[in-house]
């Protein structure tokens, strides 16, 4: 019975991580579409243009983890919980996004979309170790 436990939660965390990177793709290419959209329309320049796409991209993503990725984590009573966590390691994200961002724009000469689009692809590993094993994570036992 024991390997039917293992086998059942390998697959119930291989699904959630599959959920997640679909989740994640869909955040990450809003992230940069409107990112993108902004900074070649003119509107704003990379930096606010990121910000802007870094917004819009969160209630993607939180929405999607929270109702689908992780929904076996889920407990009554967790959403603000969860979406204060998650904003967290969204937020901390977002810093070394920016952090790459800034260090792409200073030093090198490729053009500032590619530098955009690098800046946004490296965080989704991170995102998803920290959602995992602490935002959407509540045990009965926590407060």
């Amino acid at each position: 019975m024991a390997a039917e436990a293992t086998r059942q939660k390998l697959k119930t965390e291989t699904a959630a991580a599959g959920k997640f990177a679909i989740i994640g793709v869909i955040a990450t290419l809003t992230h940069a579409g409107v990112a993108s959209f902004l900074l070649e329309s003119g509107a704003l320049t990379a930096f606010p243009a990121n910000i802007c796409g870094f917004l819009v991209a969160f209630s993607v993503s939180f929405s999607g983890h929270y109702y689908w990725s992780f929904s076996h984590l889920r407990r009554s009573g967790t959403a603000l919980k969860s979406m204060k966590r998650f904003l967290v390691i969204a937020v901390s994200g977002f810093l070394l996004n920016s952090s790459v961002l800034a260090l792409w724009l200073q030093f090198l000469p490729w053009p500032d979309l590619f530098g955009l689009w690098f800046s946004i692809a490296i965080v989704p590993a991170f995102t998803f170790l920290g959602s995992r094993l602490w935002a959407f994570s509540h045990r009965h036992a926590e407060t």
